[in-house]
This record gives structure tokens, sequence and C-alpha cells, in this order.
């Protein structure tokens, strides 16, 4: 029996262990990936982040999961990798029990969600699916990949412009495709792919084509109606991103119209004794706010769990009154 299950090895995750232990709860990290540190240490191992607070100099992604993982296991939280969660559901005791894939089963007093968030799969292109594995992709996690080849970026947001600049330092060439007039991303993000890319606002991919690979996109300027046909080997579509909704929506907590879990200022979800933390609620999509969030979760879950007599306030509340 644990005392605390958290789901998913991110920045949200590993907080909320580092915090849940403190305080001694028994507590458990399972995580799907064969590594913990959540997308920091997955895709951006060799870029150095520096918009964490606290290290001005940055350091790179895998360096801070590691770092987030040593901590969390410092106070005696218990990380599980290759552990992807196919279920959690309630016992006749009040408890609840997490499965895995693999089958194992775990049963904890409470229970934070910390999973993230995965990148759509389908835009809705013309000529998308015939390529999907074969130019069109919707993750840069190797920028060797497309070394020397030439590639077009989709989207306006922090994934975009990483991917875009990430790309611009091995490929032959990248253009930088959104639909609006300017981008969402961090403007000191967005200042460094100066001169390394091509911009094309207030444009979207039309049409994808080519043989037995991708050759080239058509791309449509919304303002104008003028297209454009643009050689391409890789297309990388970073235009959103999505919970894995099917264990939320078998486990009943209320979901936004997107599928972000519905949480109030202390990470409750509609479902007493779950917590949630992280990219899995929406909001600031950064390291520094995904911690925030696992430290109030896992603070809260201990309220939950012992019921401190200081703690009489702060009984579980309405998402309506966060």
């Amino acid at each position: 029996m644990f005392d605390v299950v958290v789901i998913g090895a991110g920045p949200a995750g590993l907080a909320a262990a580092t915090f849940a232990a403190r305080r001694k709860l028994k507590t458990l990290v399972l995580e799907a990936a064969p590594t913990a540190g959540g997308k920091p240490a997955l895709l951006y191992a060799d870029k150095v982040v520096d918009d964490f607070i606290g290290l001005p100099d940055g350091a790179t992604g895998l360096k801070i999961g590691q770092a987030l993982e040593r901590h969390a296991k410092k106070f005696g939280a218990e990380v599980k990798c290759n552990s992807r969660v196919v279920a959690v559901s309630s016992t006749k005791e009040g408890f609840f029990l997490v499965r895995d894939e693999k089958g194992e089963e775990y049963q904890s007093k409470a229970v934070i969600i910390a999973f993230g968030v995965q990148p759509l799969t389908h835009v809705g292109v013309k000529g998308e699916d015939k390529f999907k594995g074969k130019g069109v992709r919707y993750l840069l996690e190797d920028a060797s990949e497309v070394k020397g080849k030439k590639v077009v970026v989709v989207g306006g947001g922090e994934t975009a412009v990483e991917s875009a600049l990430r790309a611009s330092e091995v490929a032959a060439s990248v253009v930088l495709v959104h639909r609006r007039g300017t981008l969402r991303a961090d403007e000191s993000a967005v200042e460094k792919l100066t001169g390394r890319v091509e911009f094309l606002y207030n444009s979207v991919v039309e049409e994808v084509r080519g043989e037995e690979c991708v050759e080239e996109v058509v791309v449509l300027n919304c303002k104008t109606g003028e297209k454009r046909a643009i050689k391409a080997d890789e297309v990388i579509f970073c235009v959103g991103h999505t919970p894995e909704t099917d264990l939320l929506e078998r486990l009943g907590v209320k979901l936004s119209e997107k599928g972000e879990v519905l949480v109030n200022k202390r990470q409750e979800t509609s479902i007493p004794g779950i917590f949630a933390a992280g990219d899995v609620t929406g909001g600031v999509m950064r390291i520094s706010a995904a911690i925030g969030e696992g430290v109030v979760a896992a603070l809260s879950a201990y309220n939950y769990i012992k019921k401190p007599y200081w703690s009489s306030n702060l009984e579980h509340t309405s998402l309506d009154t966060s």
C-alpha cells in the first residue's frame, strides 16, 4: 500500500513526489518512458534550457531531469520507468487501484496525475496521412534526423520555434509557417531564429505532395489568397497537443473541452483523492510552473490523507470556487 501514486515522472510529477516524500508519505512514481525527467530529458537532452528559474546560465534538459529525479529519490520516493498506467479505479475500502500495462497493480490512498500531454498527430491536411513516417512528423526528437534536409515547420508556439531552431542547426533550409501575423513563443526564443529561417506569416499548409516521400508542400497565404509550392523533405506539424484522455475519461475526472484536467487552486480534481499537475491541466507550460503545481498537489494530497489539525479549512472544494 502506498500513500501516493504519481502518474508521470516529468517536472510536475517529480516535484510532487519530492514534496510528498518529504512529508513522509510512501510515494511511488510510475513513468511510461524508459527514463524519468519528462520532456526536458526526453526531447531536450542536449539542449541548454535557459528559462528554468534559478539557473540563469541554463542546464541541459537531461541534467534538469536527472536532478529532479535525484531530489525525489533523496527523500525516499520510488520511481519506476517503463510502467505505463492504463487504469485507475476505486476499491470498496475507499482506496485507489492503479494498474500498468504489464498488469502490475498498486494500491494507494491518493493519486496525482502528472503525465503531461502528447502532440496532436492528425491535422487534417491533404496528403498528411499518406506521408506519415515518410517526411511528415509531429515532433523533432533528434535533430540529426533532418540533417541536410529541407524542412518546413508548421506552428507558432514554443514547440514550433524550438523545432525550427534545432533543425536550423543541421538542415539545408528551414521555413516556419504560421497562420497568424505574430508568433506565440517567447520573443527571446524567436530572436534566435532571425536570419536562420524563413518566416511565412498569415499562412497555412494546404497540401503535402510527393511520390514515395514528401517532396513539397503547398502553402496558402490567408490574406492574399496566393499559393506557393515549397520544396521540402520534412514537414513538422507543431500545432497543438492533447492529454491522454482515454485514461482520464475512464477515471471519471472532469475535463475541459480540450481534454485537459479541470482543477481548483489546490490542484484538486472533481474526484476527492485525485489531484493533477503540470501540462495535463493546461495553462502555462513551463518547467517552473509545472514544478509549482506539483508541489501544491503533493501538499494537498498530504492534507487529504493525514487531515492534520491545521488543515481544517482546506477541505476538498468545488471546482466552481477555484
